[in-house]
């Protein structure tokens, strides 16, 4: 993945390094509220969402990525790319919650929504979010991403939960 950079962030693949960042994230239920309703994740869940995202990178040349404020090199969040079990591509974005209202997740994946289509040349890009994130859901419309419907969780490689998440799309 061709690190991108914002005014205020760095988006780049993860590191070795960055695992204590993650962990600290997936632990916190807090912060997992919106994606496996609270649940945090155990190691071989962070593993498996690393390989998964080297997967990806070695496979599309994206992922989500490590997102680090670019002043500091602190690593507040996740954010980019990934495809789907069906073949399009997700533009997702996680911030940690200290670092909530200060416009980095809009400004990150407005970042991949202009390499997705300049770079990439792709056509459409979707989100998934669970229907109550309503800071999520705000940031998907300040991107351009519409409402389409609510889906199982499960109908995507993202969400494994059986949750019902609404489906956002964006033509680029």
């Amino acid at each position: 993945m061709t690190t991108l950079r914002t005014e205020r962030l760095t988006i780049r693949p993860w590191q070795p390094e960055d695992r204590p960042a993650l962990e600290r994230m997936v632990r916190d239920p807090e912060m997992m509220r919106y994606v496996t309703q609270g649940r945090t994740w155990s190691d071989e869940a962070i593993d498996e969402m690393l390989e998964r995202q080297q997967g990806h990178l070695a496979k599309h040349g994206v992922c989500f990525g490590a997102a680090e404020l670019s002043e500091t090199g602190e690593v507040i969040g996740l954010v980019g790319l990934q495809q789907l079990d069906d073949g399009e591509f997700e533009l997702g974005w996680w911030i940690w919650k200290e670092h909530w209202g200060q416009g980095f997740a809009t400004e990150a994946a407005r970042a991949f929504v202009d390499h997705a289509r300049d770079v990439m040349g792709l056509k459409t890009l979707v989100a998934v979010i669970d229907p109550p994130n309503t800071a999520s859901k705000a940031v998907a419309e300040k991107l351009g991403l519409r409402f389409e419907c609510i889906k199982s969780a499960r109908e995507t490689i993202a969400r494994r939960e059986d949750m019902p998440i609404a489906f956002f799309r964006m033509q680029l």
